[in-house]
């Protein structure tokens, strides 16, 4: 007898790694999946080249070495000239630009270094000796210090316009406006030669002080008070070599000659200790973006060191003949360079990942599982994070937020979730399996389902019981997956929907989860070789097999896309299952793999399998590929010297990705080549496709990173994702943290299930009034009442309003002139109460805040009736916070009628102050001392920063642009700011441009901008510079937020409109469709069918190839020019037709653009009409609807004149009505007599009013018959 699921006949297919075990002998005739049209011609196109395997590395990447006739003995990075530069040992100085090109050369700079100040454009040259020097943004000589001491080293203090510098015997502060020294400390320091310094800013504890040192001794001096603090001499047994002061973690940063690089906190204890270079260590540099040090030595080696962490990042290997004498960078980060004898190198930070979103849970746990939501858009693409021993976090894929957390109470092996019903699998490791809801934050147990699928084998139709004596015993379950099939796409899409409108509800309706066509199994791996299919919403088992053998399962997973089901298990075989959902026997048995060594990792690509094996105990890890089409396997020759932890498809590129515990992802193809090798500087700790093209998820240190292969595959498999469709992403929002009351996951047995039950219906409660408060404040509350029905009475009521609109007939007022008021049966005297005693219950006083808003108040008299018991004074329980609406001031003061009081006017009052007591004068102690203590040197008092400045504080450019904010004048108008911006466009990079006119479009949202046409020329004059035949994608976007800035700023220009005209018909630009959207966006109707065609043959048409924007610009300006001539004789024209006075026209590029599309739609629609012949009792159809104007015909009288005038503002008709595409062109009408009230009313305005203009066209209106 055979268990359920195995078959016999089976046939074995000898393969060099693999046998193959199949039902008939071959193979199963079924393709796992296909491949495109044009993924096969790419294949067939690359087939021949051969591929060379390229290494990536990410961290510190070197661009390129100049070579230098003179050595280099300094070399530093100049804001004010915008360039590195390098100082010669010949005197001569060499400048390189922020990509580390050289720029020019300067013959005589004789100074031994270069500071730059936090003044703009200013440079300060110092040394050898008693010089220092006050320099230009071009290193010309402005000033010098007449009185200057010997330098040896200087940094620019913490006061925007000092400078401190150190050499023999003393330590000097300056001022850089004036070159004149305000501080010089030589008490102490005679015998002290200072070669190196670092300068600490001040906090509210300490000064502002300077470490400066000679030999292994370290000196503390007091800038404030100018004074020595004190010598650490047991800081190092040899001598220091580099020290760096690191204002981020408030530590002291010194490398010395016993090979060592020590951190030292405030209070001088030592934090950590790095070793690991061979040589001296020479500079030291730490980069605030990066959070990293950088160490140069004489090893010929840079390294990275974390300091957080305390670990080395990264070793890169110089492979220069000289060694490295100092390392440096740019306040960006980006940018680096070393010098040495040879010559000067640059660098750069190469990132191969990003940190996508730090997970909640154990800090540094690592994290074990990623999953990807497989379901495109209109579904939002959600990260599934297993973490630690149990943290499970829900986020959003692609802005990286935290959706929702779950934290379990046993160890996870693994998880799995369904987007389409919002619930969270999990598998514990005592074999339960957890159902929880997702539409909570943080996410709440649902259901508990322990031993499913270790019952007992049930007799079948084909088995006894004794045949189910001998199956192997399934015992507890070990691995799980979700297997979807989804039948009715739309209806899982509107029930996904509605559940996204119950958000933080933790009810749900376990019958709801049960779908007849939309079927959702879980399908578990058990230590015992079955596999179990469990229903989603009861945990009942559907069905059971037998599968490896009495072995354990170790991993199962799912295609639903192809409908098959791969396991794998101890027993080194690889099954196939083809999965059947809406039947009782769901898996058969398809294709049957067996493995020579443990497999370790699998991912398909059908009809391809990537096979990851690893033998430890030999230290072998490859990757094989097997084809179940025709058999076919290829082994990897290179790969991971180490375990694998990952391994995944890309199915938009055809490629495989590993990742392995020595720090290395590879990329390979599906012949086993290698096509590139990714050097992390950490160990990826589990690997897992993105769902477009070559982006990565990967877990590193317990974050979640994100990676995007493609960028370093060949060119061929980038040209690949240009035909690979990209759906927008969707918006995906957290839900709100419940932080008030937090669920607790109880199970129902205990004594806490009331009172669970009692939380849940009251935060139930909570949910549905947040959302009818929400409902009141955005206005979306729909009136449920229907239309009343039609009766007569509202018949001839709509009627008489009717003919009221038509003729304008005067209201029908009645007023009744008698006098109903009866002052008599007026009480003016209240009813007498009973003035029995009574005992009324104490109110406590209860404070009420104050009002924010002051309203004044009237209050007018009136005769009291009756004395109003005193009202219960309850204290209202707050159930939600509720953002409230703005408070809106009334036109009109508000009217409250009081009793007994005489009209006054209620000034706003002021909550009162609490009275402070004042204390008793102190005594004024006597003089100590009769001599006046010596002030000390006035600061300038910090300005503060102007108020429409604040919220560009934080950003990088700000800082750059404004390094100190003492900098900033006082004077400096939105306009001046925004002129500035304007100016840094043309220099920086395409990151900032876009960050610069997110500022300037939020200075001119907010209304800053009074005037703005300064701006708009330079905007105006950038984007002619920036168009360009060959632009990349970042620049593309840059000129899309200059067009959209502009857009905003004056929308009715011309010049615009001939700047979007040419755009438009730059076709190597492709901006058409999104010139398009902006014409629609200004108010032009139907740009893509009149307007479009009329452009589309400028670029083949222009007339000078060589400056194609030119061309197509000065074609836009004659158009427009032409049209708006056009548009002014229409105009014209109108105002003649009308009885106006006329006047000169006031029109917009948008207004000509529109008459522009309506002349060609009349001409159009004109070629379209044919009128009947043969037919005299017919009226054309006109071209413009003329519902809103009467249809006068020869011989009517006044009285049928219908002129409609309605109160109020009147919208205009829709011309575009997509329902009357098919109207006939033409109406036959039989005419007859219609007398409506013949005598017409006529009012005032009536005798003044111009008589209505009558016309008859022949060629649209024939009469034949008028009765």
């Amino acid at each position: 007898m055979v268990a359920p699921g195995e078959v016999t006949g089976a046939t074995t297919v000898v393969l060099p790694t693999l046998t193959l075990l199949s039902g008939n002998g071959t193979s199963n005739g079924c393709t796992l999946g296909g491949q495109t049209l044009f993924k096969q011609d790419m294949k067939r196109a690359t087939a021949k080249v051969k591929r060379k395997q390229h290494v990536f590395t990410h961290g510190l990447h070197h661009l390129h070495h100049l070579s230098c006739d003179s050595p280099v003995h300094f070399m530093m990075y100049s804001d004010a000239a915008g360039a590195f530069i390098s100082l010669h040992s010949d005197n001569t100085a060499s400048l390189y630009n922020a990509d580390g090109q050289k720029m020019t050369s300067i013959p005589h700079l004789p100074f031994m270094g270069l500071t730059a100040t936090q003044i703009t454009g200013w440079l300060v040259g110092w040394g050898p000796g008693p010089v220092l020097t006050l320099l230009d943004s071009e290193l010309h000589l402005l000033d010098a210090a007449p009185d200057a001491l010997d330098i040896c080293v200087c940094q620019a203090a913490e006061h925007p316009t000092e400078l401190v510098t150190a050499g023999v015997g003393n330590v000097c502060v300056w001022s850089v406006m004036l070159m004149r020294c305000k501080m010089k400390i030589q008490e102490g320091l005679q015998h002290s030669t200072f070669t190196l310094m670092a300068l600490a800013p001040p906090r509210s504890d300490r000064p502002h002080r300077a470490f400066v040192v000679c030999g292994r001794v370290v000196t503390v001096v007091d800038l404030n008070a100018g004074k020595v603090l004190e010598h650490k001499r047991d800081l190092c047994s040899r001598d220091i070599t580099a020290m760096v002061f690191c204002s981020q973690q408030d530590c002291l940063i010194i490398a010395t000659e016993d090979l060592s690089i020590r951190i030292w906190g405030p209070d001088w204890e030592l934090r950590v200790a790095f070793v690991g270079h061979h040589g001296v260590v020479n500079s030291l540099f730490y980069c605030p973006p990066l959070s990293m040090l950088f160490s140069a030595s004489v090893d010929f080696t840079f390294r990275c060191w974390n300091i957080e962490e305390g670990d080395v990042v990264e070793c890169i290997h110089t492979e220069q003949k000289h060694p490295p004498l100092c390392i440096g960078g740019n306040r960006k980060g980006d940018t680096f360079f070393s010098f040495s004898k040879q010559g000067v190198d640059f660098w750069t930070i190469r990132a191969l990942y990003t940190l996508h979103c730090e997970l909640k849970g154990d800090e540094g746990a690592p994290l074990r599982q990623i999953l990807v939501s497989p379901f495109p858009a209109p579904y939002p693409k959600r990260v599934l994070c297993l973490s630690g021993e149990s943290n499970i976090t829900l986020v959003a894929a692609e802005t990286g937020t935290v959706l929702t957390y779950f934290k379990a109470k046993q160890r996870i092996l693994c998880a799995d979730y369904c987007l389409q019903k919002e619930i969270l699998l999990a598998l514990t490791e005592t074999g339960t399996v957890l159902q929880a809801n997702t539409l909570t934050n943080p996410i709440t147990l649902m259901q508990e389902w322990e031993g499913r699928g270790q019952g007992p084998w049930r007799p079948r139709d084909n088995m006894t019981e004794h045949d189910a004596k001998n199956l192997p015993i399934p015992g507890q379950a070990c691995c799980l997956v979700l297997y979807s099939c989804l039948a009715e796409t739309q209806a899982a899409l509107e029930e996904w929907r509605s559940l996204q409108e119950s958000r933080g509800c933790i009810h749900r309706k376990k019958a709801a989860l049960d779908d007849a066509k939309n079927k959702f199994l879980i399908i578990l791996g058990q230590i015992g070789g079955c596999v179990s299919v469990v229903k989603m919403h009861d945990g009942k088992v559907l069905y059971r097999t037998a599968a490896h053998h009495g072995q354990r399962v170790t991993a199962v997973q799912v295609h639903p896309e192809n409908g098959y089901l791969l396991s794998t298990g101890e027993d080194m075989h690889v099954v196939v299952w083809r999965v059947s959902p809406y039947v009782q026997e769901c898996l058969s048995q398809q294709l049957s793999l067996h493995c020579d060594q443990p497999l370790a990792y699998l991912a398909a690509l059908a009809p391809q399998l990537a096979l990851a094996f690893q033998e430890r105990n030999s230290g072998t890890y490859n990757l094989m590929h097997f084809n179940t089409d025709n058999h076919s396997s290829h082994t990897t020759k290179d790969g991971h010297l180490d375990p694998f932890t990952g391994l995944c498809v890309c199915p938009d590129l055809d490629i495989f990705v590993s990742s392995s515990l020595d720090g290395t992802v590879c990329v390979w193809n599906e012949e086993s080549q290698l096509l590139a090798t990714l050097q992390l500087n950490a160990v990826p700790e589990c690997l897992t496709y993105g769902g477009f093209g070559g982006e990565l998820f990967l877990g590193i240190r317990g974050g979640l990173y994100r990676m995007n292969c493609a960028e370093f595959l060949p060119h061929s498999y980038q040209q690949m994702l240009l035909y690979t469709y990209s759906a927008e992403p969707v918006p995906d929002f957290p839900i709100i943290e419940n932080t008030e009351k937090r669920i607790k996951n109880v199970s129902p047995d205990t004594d806490e299930g009331e009172d669970d039950t009692w939380r849940q219906k009251e935060n139930e409660g909570l949910v549905i009034s947040n959302k009818d408060v929400a409902a009141l404040l955005e206005g979306s509350v729909k009136c449920k009442k229907g239309k009343p029905p039609s009766t007569k009475a509202t018949k001839k009521e709509a009627f008489d309003r009717y003919m009221r609109m038509i003729y304008r007939l005067p209201p029908r007022i009645e007023i009744d002139f008698e006098e109903s008021f009866d002052p008599n049966k007026l009480p003016i005297y209240p009813k007498p109460c009973d003035d029995k005693p009574r005992n009324l219950p104490e109110i406590k006083e209860e404070v009420v805040p104050e009002p924010k808003l002051n309203i004044p108040v009237i209050v007018e008299k009136k005769t009291v009736q009756a004395e109003k018991p005193p009202a219960k004074i309850y204290k209202r329980k707050t159930l939600m916070k509720v953002k409230p609406r703005p408070v809106v001031i009334p036109k009109k003061p508000v009217i409250v009628e009081q009793d007994e009081e005489p009209p006054e006017i209620i000034p706003p009052v002021e909550p009162p102050k609490p009275r402070t007591p004042t204390p008793p004068p102190n005594p004024t102690p006597p003089p100590r001392f009769s001599r006046a203590p010596t002030p000390l040197p006035q600061r300038e008092p910090s300005p503060e920063m102007l108020t429409f400045l604040i919220q560009f504080a934080e950003a990088a450019w700000f800082k750059e642009l404004y390094p100190d904010k003492k900098c900033i004048p006082s004077s400096l108008s939105p306009e001046d700011f925004s002129l500035q911006l304007l100016g840094c466009l043309d220099t920086c990079s395409a990151a900032c441009k876009m960050e610069l006119l997110a500022a300037l479009h939020a200075l001119h949202s907010q209304g800053l901008l009074q005037n703005t046409d300064k701006l708009y020329q330079g905007l105006t004059d950038l984007l002619t510079k920036f168009v360009g035949p060959h632009m990349s994608p970042v620049e593309q976007t840059v000129l899309v937020e200059m067009l959209n800035l502009l857009m905003h700023l004056k929308p009715a220009s011309c010049d615009l409109g001939k700047k979007l005209l040419a755009l438009m018909t730059f076709k190597k630009l492709g901006l058409r469709e999104t010139v398009l959207h902006m014409l629609t966006t200004l108010g032009v109707n139907e740009v893509e069918q009149w307007l479009w065609p009329e452009l589309e043959s400028w670029d083949s048409e222009r007339q000078d190839p060589s400056d194609i924007w030119k061309s197509l610009h000065d074609r836009a300006d004659r158009w427009l020019e032409l049209w708006i001539s056009k548009y002014k004789e229409h105009d014209r024209y109108l105002y003649l037709r009308s009885t106006e006075k006329w006047k000169p026209p006031s029109f917009g590029m948008v207004d000509v653009l529109n008459y522009f599309c309506s002349v060609r739609k009349d001409e159009y629609r004109k070629a379209q009409r044919v009128v009947p012949s043969n037919r005299k009792n017919t009226v054309v159809l006109p071209l413009y609807d003329c519902s809103s104007q009467p249809i006068l015909r020869l011989g009517e009288t006044y009285t049928m004149a219908r002129v409609s005038r309605p109160t109020g503002s009147t919208l205009p008709p829709l011309r575009n009505r997509p329902s009357l595409t098919r109207f006939p062109n033409f109406i036959s009408l039989p005419f007859s007599r219609v007398t409506l009230f013949p005598f017409r009313v006529y009012s005032d305005e009536d005798w003044v009013r111009v008589s209505t203009r009558r016309y008859f066209f022949l060629h649209q209106s024939y009469v034949d018959y008028y009765r």
